[in-house]
């Protein structure tokens, strides 16, 4: 793990700093299978049979990520500095691919207690950017939700749900296999 990367991540004290860090350190893009990187970008049409995850090591060595990285590298911030968090993903399904287990369309988000209020620090979606404070939790999950699931419909998702799941996503899984992580994790209420 990067040691200049830790070393700034323990300098973060607001959501503010935080979103800093993103915005200097972490650029949103991906590495594929066979070991392209895609800058701003997924990398096309053939991107669910090539994506991979990066794990939280390789994500903060290259300062790239998705949304997928992304909630890691926050869930590590989070935790670095001892602030309750909660992991969820918006998941949204279409008649093409309607089964649970075969997500067309997700974002993963963190949502961390700063204080009184529960901040999501959206980073890698470039259209809703930006810090997102609430009262409660079940208010962050429910707007953070309805702004992606709202975003999915647009893209042609007929269902959406959201999941709150524990732990790190592994790095090097497909689609597939990330859903299956969520579905092994799910937290249960």
């Amino acid at each position: 793990m990067s040691k200049h990367l830790t070393e700034k991540i323990k300098e973060i004290k607001t959501p503010e700093d935080m979103m800093q860090f993103f915005d200097e350190n972490i650029q949103y893009s991906c590495i594929h299978v066979d070991g392209k990187k895609y800058i701003d970008s997924l990398g096309g049409h053939d991107f669910r049979e090539k994506f991979r995850t990066m794990s939280l090591e390789k994500s903060l060595e290259e300062q790239l990520g998705g949304c997928f990285e992304q909630a890691n590298i926050s869930k590590y911030v989070y935790d670095m500095l001892g602030i309750p968090c909660h992991t969820f993903c918006t998941r949204g399904h279409s008649e093409e691919h309607p089964a649970p287990d075969d997500l067309y369309l997700v974002h993963c988000y963190v949502i961390g207690q700063w204080e009184d209020r529960f901040i999501n620090i959206e980073h890698s979606d470039a259209e809703k950017r930006g810090i997102y404070a609430y009262y409660t939790l079940d208010d962050a999950v429910r707007a953070m939700d309805e702004i992606f699931s709202e975003k999915f419909k647009v893209h042609g998702a007929t269902e959406t749900r959201v999941d709150e799941y524990v732990g790190y996503i592994p790095g090097g899984a497909t689609f597939l296999e990330f859903n299956q992580f969520v579905k092994e994790n799910l937290v249960v209420k």
